[in-house]
């Protein structure tokens, strides 16, 4: 899982192909998901996920809020910043983003702490009007503040939308 994040984030780097994308029409964007926790385990547990994106940015990095249920009752509020590239046509777009957040297992994985950190990384493509098509990879994790710290990894898919 960390590979995989550390190349979404050296990808992110790399400018040669990419230009620094400014939000999507200079909206604020609402994204729904849903998708699976427990990526590379044996049980896996549907997983709805609500974010919002301000306009605001500074070179490409803005804030985002994230809200997350699964069906096992676990739940994660947080937010962070989100740097993000685009094809020169903006077809395609690529971001990462990591924050804090909350979180409260109910009967879902112990992941250590009520402070955990959510990262991810996500390839988004342009449908119509702004609209996006996007797949994230998501890695909920208390970073090693507590002894435990097993993780959590989510695939996600989702429809991101400007605001008026």
């Amino acid at each position: 899982m960390n590979i995989l994040l550390r190349c979404c984030c050296l990808l992110l780097l790399s400018r040669s192909a990419f230009a620094t994308a400014r939000a999507v029409e200079d909206h604020d964007v609402v994204m729904v998901s849903g998708g699976v926790s427990g990526l590379f385990d044996t049980e896996r547990v549907p997983v709805v996920m609500l974010d919002y994106r301000f306009a605001k940015q500074w070179k490409g990095v803005q804030p985002w809020l994230g809200l997350s249920w699964a069906t096992d009752g676990a739940v994660f509020a947080g937010g962070g910043a989100v740097y993000t590239l685009a094809t020169t046509d903006s077809a395609w777009m690529f971001s990462a983003g990591t924050g804090p957040g909350y979180y409260e297992r109910h009967q879902g994985d112990d992941l250590g702490s009520h402070l955990e950190f959510c990262t991810f990384a996500e390839v988004a493509r342009r449908l119509s009007s702004e609209h996006r098509l996007v797949l994230r990879l998501v890695h909920i994790s208390n970073g090693g503040l507590t002894e435990r710290n097993p993780g959590a990894e989510l695939l996600m898919l989702g429809y991101a939308m400007p605001l008026p």
